[in-house]
């Protein structure tokens, strides 16, 4: 595979939040179904279909995801350890920098702990916004627009094979 790297944003790339940012959705929540958070304030977040397979993929390709997303650490990483989606994830950076920032921070966690190089050009990035696609792009890895470039999972998940 010609990347080594998978970068996700969250807020409608990844699922779908009912209030705008997933770190207004905090606890007490349950789970509505295996994909659906809810709390007692009638805020929500969904995974999109189909992303549970893509990671399942790129795990077994052995690649690299994390997440790149403008939201506060802690109440977002509830939400995705609550939805078991937390394991496939490495070194997300959760916080309020530029996308091209935060991945750049991914890398050189990966490099400190595998000893593995990773160039732009094998980086992969999924964002929902065209201004932070752009100097992702710009630096030199692949960066689509979802519901532009990539319509949903199960395309992105087609793509990749």
């Amino acid at each position: 595979m010609k990347y080594k790297l998978f970068v996700f944003d969250l807020d409608e790339t990844l699922w779908t939040v009912s209030e705008g940012l997933c770190s207004l959705v905090r606890p007490p929540f349950r789970l509505s179904t295996p994909d659906r958070l809810e709390n007692d304030k009638g805020y929500w977040v969904e995974l999109k279909p189909g992303v549970r397979d893509v990671f399942k993929f790129l795990k077994s390709r052995k690649c690299y995801v994390s997440l790149a997303s403008r939201n506060d650490h802690g109440p977002t990483m509830d939400l995705l350890d609550a939805l078991k989606v937390s394991e496939y994830l490495v070194f997300p950076q959760l916080g309020w920098r530029p996308k091209e920032e935060s991945i750049q921070r991914i890398i050189k966690e990966i490099q400190k702990r595998d000893k593995v190089t990773i160039k732009p050009a094998a980086v992969f990035f999924l964002d929902d916004w065209p201004e932070n696609v752009v100097p992702v792009k710009n630096w030199g890895a692949t960066a689509l627009i979802y519901g532009q470039d990539v319509d949903s999972y199960e395309e992105l998940l087609e793509m990749l094979k």
